[in-house]
């Protein structure tokens, strides 16, 4: 009996190093793409390497994934670019959509076996160290087809908007897209919503080593199902990938814009998964019209300024005076 308790303890502490040992290599990675990819490399006058060494210290006394994802979330928060965050498999696969991720560009993390990873019993979806995602609107106000767009990362909000659009079309007379507040998100759901208003190549996306990227629409090509007359709104909380969304319409004469000028701050949001589901979320590039400067620093310019309240009841009579 002696013999086995010595046995059982020794696998339960070889159990415990291999856990510890891809808790490690996890946050190495977490670390590294930011390092990598951050499109600023000075990271925002961050002591990377210091943060790292820190963290990396409670890694090693880690008891669950659950702990070291909070970990690694809470590392990203110090970058504090409203922008770069971390979720764990569980919450990624709550708001991010199928296939919109890219793999970390690690070639040995994907040669490993992929570790099980379970969400602790009770956690939300704010377990991770992220936000709240989701929550469009729409609905028919006084012959106009009202949008509301939270954020550019849950993958249901785009779902709301095509089908609100597809049911609707026919009984209105235009379109308002309510971006007041929309803190921004990921270029993939940025594209894949300005193709329900247009298609084409509207932005270019500038990355650190890199260069200046051509972004299109998905699709690019095509009819899109919203044709009619379309109002934005936006405010000087409107951010990221939401400003490219605003600053690709724009650009392109789609749509006239109603409120305040924009944040000016259109980091570009790039998705990378993780072999067991996690996703960081980095800042990995500015986002520009095709030609011209980038919205950074500026931000995009409403055709009509006035208060923020104002601007839905002053969007609905444009577009019903527009198509009279």
């Amino acid at each position: 009996m002696k013999r086995g308790l010595v046995v059982l303890l020794g696998l339960l502490a070889f159990w415990a190093l291999a856990a510890n040992a891809a808790y490690l290599e996890r946050f190495d990675w977490a670390w590294r793409l930011v390092k990598d990819v951050y499109y600023d490399p000075a990271i925002g006058g961050l002591d990377w390497q210091a943060v790292g060494e820190r963290y990396r210290e409670r890694v090693r006394k880690a008891k669950s994934w659950a702990e070291v994802y909070r970990i690694i979330a809470e590392m990203y928060q110090e970058i504090n670019d409203g922008h770069t965050a971390f979720l764990p498999p569980w919450e990624a696969k709550e708001v991010l959509s199928a296939g919109a991720c890219y793999p970390i560009p690690y070639p040995e993390a994907w040669e490993k076996p992929v570790p099980q990873v379970e969400p602790p019993e009770g956690v939300g979806t704010s377990a991770g160290g992220g936000d709240y995602w989701g929550g469009a609107e729409a609905r028919v106000e006084d012959g106009v087809l009202y949008l509301r767009l939270p954020d550019l990362v849950a993958a249901e909000n785009y779902q709301v908007l095509a089908s609100a659009i597809e049911a609707h079309d026919g009984e209105v007379v235009g379109y308002v897209l309510d971006l007041r507040g929309n803190p921004g998100g990921l270029v993939y759901e940025m594209a894949r919503t300005a193709a329900l208003f247009t298609r084409g190549w509207l932005w270019r996306l500038v990355m650190r080593g890199m260069g200046a990227i051509p972004e299109p629409t998905l699709p690019f090509w095509g009819t899109p199902p919203a044709k009619k007359p379309l109002a934005v709104l936006i405010d000087g909380e409107v951010n990221s990938a939401a400003e490219g969304l605003a600053g690709g319409l724009k650009e392109s004469g789609r749509a006239v814009f109603f409120g305040e000028r924009t944040a000016g701050n259109t980091e570009a949001l790039l998705p990378y998964c993780f072999p067991e589901g996690a996703v960081a979320l980095v800042a990995a590039g500015v986002l520009a019209p095709l030609k011209g400067p980038t919205w950074e620093g500026r931000g995009v310019e409403p055709d009509y300024e006035l208060d923020p309240d104002e601007a839905l009841s002053a969007a609905i009579q444009y577009l019903k005076d527009a198509t009279r």
